[in-house]
Order: C-alpha cells, then sequence, then structure tokens
C-alpha cells in the first residue's frame, strides 16, 4: 500500500512540472534549455603556411526568399520567445547601450559608428510638421519607426574567405562580417492648400541602400544562444550559429575580390550576372575536385 502511494505522489510531482509558463517561450510542454546553455564552437586555428589557396567572396541573402524565412519573420518583436534575425542586431547590438560590438559604415571595417550614428540609420528618425493645439503647423521630431523601417530590410550581406587548408586537407569557409542593407528614406510631405500648412505623410523608399557592417566574430556569442526556427522539428531549433556555420540559408555571390576591386554588377547585369555568380561559385568547386586529381 506504501508503495502506491509513493507512485502516486511522484506522478503527481511529475505531472506539475510536464507543463510550464516560460516568460519568454510562453505556455511550453518542458523546459527548454539546450540552446541557452550554448556556447559559440571554437573553430580550428589555420596557419598562413598551410593556406594552398584561398579567395575573398561578397554574398547576399535574400530574406524573402522560402529558404530563408526563417531569418526574416516574425515582424512582431518577439512572438513564443522568437526573434527575427534584423530583431536581433537591433536589440542586442544597434540600440542596446551595454554593447561593445562595434558597427561599420562599409566592409572596410575602417570607419566604426557611434551607436547614436547607427540607431539613427535603422530606425528612421527626422523632424516633420503636425499642427498644434492651436491649429500652427510646428516642427517635431519623429523618433523610433523601426517597426515600419524593419519589414523593408529584406538583404543580409556577408564576407566570407574561401581556403584550401592543407594540413587537414579540407576546403574551408570562414565568415569574416556580415552586413544589412536599410533602405534610404525621404520624409513625404504635402502642402494643404486649404489650411495652408504642410501634412505629414510617412516615408517614401528611395534609391539605395545604407549598410551597417559587423564582424562576425563579435556576434556568435549572442547567435549560438538564440532559437532559430525549425521547418521539420521544433522540438530541433537549431541556433543562429548554426544557420550560418552549417550553410542553412540561400544566397548568391555579388562579389569575387578582383584587381579592379569591383563587384558583378559593374560589368555585367541581368541573367549575366548570374551566370557570373554561378561560374564563380562552380569555378571554386571545381578547384576543390581538382586538388585530388593526380
Amino acid at each position: 500500500m506504501k508503495k502506491i502511494i509513493i507512485f502516486i505522489l511522484i506522478a503527481f510531482s511529475f505531472e506539475g512540472y510536464s507543463q510550464i509558463l516560460d516568460p519568454v517561450l510562453g505556455p511550453r510542454s518542458y523546459k527548454k534549455e539546450d540552446n541557452a546553455q550554448r556556447e559559440a564552437i571554437a573553430l580550428t586555428p589555420i596557419r598562413e603556411a598551410d593556406v594552398m589557396w584561398s579567395t575573398r567572396i561578397w554574398r547576399e541573402i535574400d530574406l524573402r526568399q522560402k529558404m530563408n524565412q526563417p531569418l526574416y519573420f516574425p515582424l512582431d518583436s518577439a512572438l513564443h520567445g522568437k526573434r527575427s534575425l534584423v530583431q536581433i542586431l537591433y536589440d542586442d547590438f544597434i540600440n542596446n547601450p551595454a554593447s561593445n560590438v562595434k558597427m561599420y559604415k562599409n566592409d572596410n571595417f575602417l570607419v566604426p559608428l557611434t551607436q547614436e550614428e547607427a540607431v539613427r540609420m535603422v530606425a528612421r528618425q527626422d523632424s516633420v510638421w503636425k499642427i498644434d493645439s492651436l491649429g500652427n503647423a510646428v516642427r517635431f521630431f519623429a523618433q523610433n519607426l523601426f517597426d515600419d523601417v524593419k519589414p523593408k530590410i529584406t538583404k543580409i550581406e556577408l564576407m566570407e574567405d574561401q581556403l584550401f587548408d592543407k594540413q587537414r586537407s579540407v576546403m574551408d569557409v570562414r565568415l569574416l562580417a556580415l552586413s544589412i542593407k536599410i533602405p534610404v528614406y525621404q520624409v513625404d510631405e504635402s502642402l494643404d492648400v486649404f489650411n495652408n500648412v504642410v501634412v505629414f505623410n510617412g516615408y517614401k523608399i528611395m534609391d539605395g541602400y545604407n549598410e551597417l557592417w559587423f564582424f562576425f566574430p563579435d556576434l556568435r556569442p549572442t547567435f549560438a544562444v538564440l532559437e532559430c526556427y525549425k521547418r521539420q522539428n521544433d522540438a530541433a531549433r537549431l541556433s543562429y550559429d548554426d544557420i550560418f556555420l552549417q550553410r542553412i540559408f540561400s544566397s548568391y555571390i555579388y562579389r569575387e575580390e578582383n584587381v579592379f576591386d569591383r563587384t558583378i554588377a559593374n560589368y555585367t547585369a541581368g541573367l549575366d550576372a548570374l551566370l557570373e555568380s554561378e561560374n564563380i561559385k562552380n569555378n571554386i568547386s571545381e578547384l576543390e575536385q581538382d586538388l585530388w586529381q593526380y
């Protein structure tokens, strides 16, 4: 009889822990602890003497492609504990005063941006007109329109080195930098002739982009503990660090290191640009295969 009572008590005790209300993930059947305790995987050191061949590649990831949508959604700030890649960059680095991660204007990494400059670049801010209580048109400063800008950030760029390490006999890829392409906005205002005032109609997208670059190794400790949605199995979500290290994304090459320091778009366009991108990728693959021909 005592054994039966003990078994019932144990069963009820486990029943209490079988469902939880997580403050971040919301209602869960079990507590998810795996990714939260992870650290960024240390990469194998590479000696210059072991590098037989290398080239530098720039890629662009279109977040609207189906394979890349786990990086783009959700568009809300946080949904069941899941944040988009752009939201993570904004919350943890761009708009986080405690962050020590530096941000740069371009991939030369020679001109660091202050946090105020980075925030103004991503969370569009500008002075616009409004009508006060007396009916007068006055100028005010519209702040933090990040939620309006975020859905328009659909392009991510990667800079990486592809190299052959003869010590390990592998063609290796090392991610060096990541950037987001931020659309250029202009205030859209119109004149209300009847009231003789300027009316603010929002923002309109202009041609061109601003780029905000990060040194990728600086992002890895944060990426390693944050989950990314996985279509096939929600119980085995990968971290954002896994997504990039395991190359679980779709991209195309828009630049290879060259003597003229130019992108593919500088010398070709349209279908020819896509073919040139595929040609660069195939040349790297064929080089790797040729290294095994004796």
